[in-house]
């Protein structure tokens, strides 16, 4: 009655004293119902002549179940000692899911922090890695925590940039007349991206650095205007200057010629001097009968609406005069 009231106690030691009296109690009744360990027990009490008799099994049976009480109260009296001490039973470790590298952990821990449970599961974060939440929020029961791998990378790319076609309306050809003045081709730059990822997925890029392996040109198409509304498309229609010509000599720049422009460019063909408030310098252009010019030059005669032409020898200057010309901007 008394085993069954007194349950074992959480300790080692309590568990040892409470199956003791079991262990003796089996033994008892193996004397009792085995016939060789009543005979053993007979051959070794029968030095004392004592355990031979009825009356010395019923003294040695008395004794053996009053041992058996007392251990049995030892043992209930040590597991409530153990109770006092160790207070109620230690609550179970908090159930959580870990989601990292494409798999999902859920386990019961008895870490105390993010940090200590990504340690405990030999998980490691780089300087760029993310856990959420962060590492050094407590372990709840329930928690989901989730760690992303961010990396970053640079990489060089080539880009093509491609070649455009514009077309000039000239006024003075009937329409379905087409001239190609220049062919364009193709540019190509050469860029360096800094790219992030998460989880092995682009998220962001951003340029670093830029470099022009190859300049586009414009495909440049001379079309007949005249009688011809525009349809459309990049058309661009001339503006009329009145243009004078030069050499870079001293005979057209005085004696203080240098070959050179007021911005430093050679002066040759293709160079010509304009008023920047009219036209900014660095603007591409095309004259009919000149060609392909570059605004690279000013002239302290050249004022509004007029432009000076560069050419290479004073006879050709001369020869060209002064004359109106249709400038078709390029820029």
């Amino acid at each position: 009655m008394i085993l069954l009231i007194c349950s074992p106690g959480r300790e080692r030691i309590t568990h040892l004293i409470h199956y003791l009296p079991q262990h003796f109690a089996s033994a008892l009744l193996r004397i009792n119902t085995d016939p060789l360990a009543r005979a053993s027990a007979r051959a070794l009490s029968g030095a004392q002549g004592l355990l031979g008799s009825h009356e010395g099994r019923i003294a040695v049976r008395s004794f053996a179940i009053a041992t058996i009480a007392v251990l049995v109260c030892l043992s209930c009296a040590i597991a409530d000692l153990s109770d006092i001490r160790g207070g109620e039973a230690a609550p179970p470790s908090p159930l959580v899911t870990v989601r990292v590298d494409d798999s999902t952990i859920a386990l019961s821990t008895s870490a105390a922090t993010v940090g200590e449970l990504l340690e405990l599961l030999e998980i490691a974060l780089s300087d760029l890695d993310r856990a959420d939440p962060s590492p050094d929020t407590p372990i709840v029961d329930g928690l989901e925590v989730s760690v992303t791998r961010v990396t970053r990378c640079e990489q060089v790319e080539e880009e093509i940039t491609p070649s455009k076609m514009v077309a000039l309306a000239d006024p003075d050809r009937p329409a379905g007349f087409t001239k190609i003045l220049r062919h364009g081709q193709e540019g190509r730059v050469k860029g360096v991206w800094r790219i992030w990822e998460k989880d092995g997925v682009e998220t962001s890029r951003g340029i670093l650095s830029e470099e022009i392996l190859q300049e586009s040109s414009d495909t440049i198409v001379l079309r007949g205007a005249h009688g011809s509304p525009n349809r459309g498309g990049d058309w661009r229609r001339p503006v009329v200057m009145e243009a004078t010509a030069y050499d870079p000599g001293p005979r057209s720049c005085g004696k203080w010629a240098s070959g050179y422009t007021a911005t430093g460019a050679k002066a040759e063909k293709g160079i010509v001097a304009v008023d920047d408030r009219v036209i900014p310098v660095g603007t591409r252009m095309y004259i009919p009968g000149y060609g392909f010019a570059l605004a690279a030059d000013r002239g302290g005669a050249i004022k509004g609406m007029r432009i000076d032409l560069c050419y290479p020898t004073y006879a050709e200057a001369i020869q060209f005069g002064r004359r109106k010309v249709k400038v078709y901007l390029l820029d």
